[in-house]
């Protein structure tokens, strides 16, 4: 009886290790597969355990492979095995998931690396690879980005599910992740709030070389947040010299036009009336008219060094930019628009209303002095500081129609200085008349450039 007993028990185990067995290598709906733990010293071709009876590429319900479990989990040695085992790296569980995918999320470039060398899907550009990409684009991985952007060449495609990848750059914020996006963009972007709000980031992160890029990649000039001004505009407006240096730096069009009809609420930022004006009426205003109507110097100097065309003129009126200077009284900014001028402590001329007299300093000495006569009653002669902005040896006046010889215009004005009868009193409509002789030798020793100081 007891041998009896031996044999039943040792027949009943086993069979229950042989149905233990088949449920621990059967795939389960609870269950992932897994592999066996071996040594490490062991050979590669033992690795898994027991390679005879596992295939590296079996599947659970949900479609998931030991190698996709290996890699989420970022198990190296695990992964290792599985690819001596031969485990295909381009299985996607039933969500689409891969294990190049789970590496992509997880940032891990070292097992990406080991993928990418056995994947066909990327090289094929095959849509796995571009999902993985923009995995990791979302989960700002920017390592992972700069590895796989090179290897797919259509990566500015949409996912399966319509994601724009340019957009969910964007959106990360993240300087590092749009950096590689944009390089590879296309050069004929429109602007979206998307990449309005990467240049904000790129402007406030002082990034050069992305903000270069998105101008680059969008023809048209980038403008207000909601608006239409343009940014450089505006940050001309408002004072925003970091704003305005970091995208003229960048390669900001330094000729940008303002659009028609032009925001109100941009105007409202224009403090000289003028300008405003000309900016409500007229088209073809630039940001250079825009510095310049506002007398700002520093910001017309840097546009010039940027290569704006100060000659550029607007539609209607035909105004330049030296015309919209001039209205400010600002000497030194008309002299810079004309690109010419003696610096006053070299030559000056200086005319006094109260004296009626006018004299030529020529470092520091005066070498002429002449009696002149300026405007009278209701023709007051403007007060201020004046550029000589042109000369014409034959001048006739287009509104009272008389002869003003040797005349040297004066902020391209309707005033200036000119040949004339000189009373002992003022009686012009507001010009400076000289003497002939004087008139004569002043046009020779005065050239357009010169300061002319009125008081």
């Amino acid at each position: 009886m007891y041998e009896v007993n031996r044999g039943l028990i040792f027949a009943v185990m086993l069979a229950g290790g042989a149905l233990l067995w088949t449920h621990w290598t059967a795939p389960t709906p609870d269950r992932r597969l897994q592999l066996g733990v071996v040594p490490n010293d062991e050979p590669a071709q033992q690795a898994i355990t027991p390679i005879e009876r596992f295939d590296p590429n079996a599947r659970d319900v949900d479609g998931r492979t030991p190698l996709l479990n290996a890699t989420e989990e970022g198990d190296s040695v695990q992964v290792d095995r599985l690819l001596a085992a031969g485990a295909d790296v381009d299985l996607a569980d039933v969500k689409g998931t891969t294990p190049l995918i789970a590496v992509a999320q997880r940032g891990d470039l070292d097992l990406l690396r080991k993928l990418l060398a056995r994947s066909a899907k990327v090289d094929s550009r095959d849509a796995l690879g571009l999902s993985a990409l923009h995995h990791a684009v979302a989960a700002v991985k920017p390592e992972v980005v700069e590895i796989l952007l090179p290897l797919l060449p259509n990566a500015g495609s949409p996912t399966a599910d319509g994601r724009d990848l340019i957009a969910m750059a964007c959106e990360t914020g993240d300087t590092r992740v749009m950096t590689p996006i944009f390089f590879r963009a296309p050069s004929d972007l429109e602007w979206t709030p998307q990449t309005t709000t990467a240049l904000q980031a790129a402007l406030a992160a002082e990034n050069k070389e992305l903000t270069r890029l998105l101008l680059s990649r969008h023809p048209a000039p980038p403008a207000v947040e909601g608006g239409t001004t343009p940014l450089l505009a505006y940050a001309i407006a408002t004072d925003d010299r970091l704003v305005f240096d970091e995208l003229l730096s960048a390669g900001a069009d330094p000729n940008t036009v303002l659009p028609k009809p032009t925001e109100k609420s941009f105007v409202s930022l224009l403090t000289k009336e003028h300008l405003r004006e000309y900016v409500r009426s007229d088209e073809g205003v630039t940001v250079l008219m825009v510095a310049a109507g506002l007398g700002k110097n520093d910001y017309v100097r840097a546009l010039l060094a940027a290569g704006a065309d100060k000659n550029c003129q607007t539609l209607r009126h035909k105004m330049l930019a030296i015309y919209f200077a001039a209205k400010t009284g600002q000497a030194k900014l008309v002299q810079m628009l004309l690109g010419r001028g003696p610096d006053p402590d070299q030559l000056r001329v200086e005319i006094s209303l109260t004296t009626q007299r006018a004299s030529i300093i020529k470092d520091g000495v005066s070498i002429l002095k002449t009696p002149i006569s300026t405007g009278r009653k209701g023709f007051d002669t403007p007060a201020g500081e004046f550029v000589v902005t042109h000369k014409k040896r034959n001048h006739r006046s287009s509104l009272y129609h008389v002869a003003m010889p040797f005349f040297l215009r004066l902020n391209c004005a309707d005033f200036g200085l000119h040949a004339g009868a000189v009373p002992n009193y003022p009686a012009s409509h507001g010009c400076i008349r000289l003497p002939a002789d004087v008139a004569q030798k002043m046009f020779s020793e005065v050239p357009i450039g010169t300061m002319v100081t009125i008081n």
